[in-house]
């Protein structure tokens, strides 16, 4: 009778030691599927990351432009406001100065755009 209690805990420490092999194979298969999703997903990550900085880059150079554009309007607007309140004898050559300030700034922001678009980035301008 002793005996065959050993022979029964022999035979359940086996099927134990079986039973675990199997679940430590099957972790294998699933871990090796999940490192092979991280890889495939991190490799996306490196191929988007320079897009994705290029895109910032053109960004931020088109909201400089607008700055430009929009600080060159302000002062436009107040030198139109000074020729209108001064009156129209000096009016003619503020309107001038300020025709030529808003050609000045067309131009910057223009060329600002331009010089944004040549980092290799999707904005067409």
């Amino acid at each position: 009778m002793l005996n065959f209690l050993w022979f029964a805990l022999g035979l359940g420490a086996l099927l134990v030691a079986l039973a675990l092999c199997a679940l430590i194979l099957r972790l294998i298969r699933t871990l090796g599927a999940l490192e092979a999703s991280l890889l495939m997903v991190d490799e996306a990550v490196r191929e988007m990351v320079p897009e994705l900085k290029s895109t910032l880059g053109n960004v931020n150079g088109i909201a400089s432009g607008l700055n430009v554009a929009v600080r060159g309007a302000s002062l436009g607007a107040a030198r139109l406001t000074e020729a209108v309140d001064l009156g129209l004898g000096r009016a003619s050559r503020q309107l001038r100065a300020t025709a030529h300030g808003a050609g000045v700034t067309a131009r910057s922001l223009l060329r600002a755009l331009h010089i944004g678009n040549e980092g290799g980035g999707d904005v067409e301008g």
